[in-house]
């Protein structure tokens, strides 16, 4: 229980640290820019079956 106590105090410590921070937030960034092409092409699909569910939900709609 010490032990955690200890641990958690250290990382929030570091996380009010602004260098801390600032670091993270570049690793962040680079993150976001390596996974944004695989992002953009789930977002696409996504848009894809969204589109062909409505279309399938209107012509069963309507013509059934």
């Amino acid at each position: 229980m010490l032990f955690r106590r200890f641990i958690f105090g250290v990382l929030i410590r570091a996380a009010q640290n602004s260098a801390v921070q600032k670091k993270a937030g570049e690793v962040a960034g680079k993150a976001l820019q390596q996974a944004r092409p695989s992002l953009l092409r789930a977002s696409r699909r996504a848009g894809e079956l969204t589109r062909k569910a409505k279309q399938k939900m209107f012509d069963n709609k309507n013509g059934g």
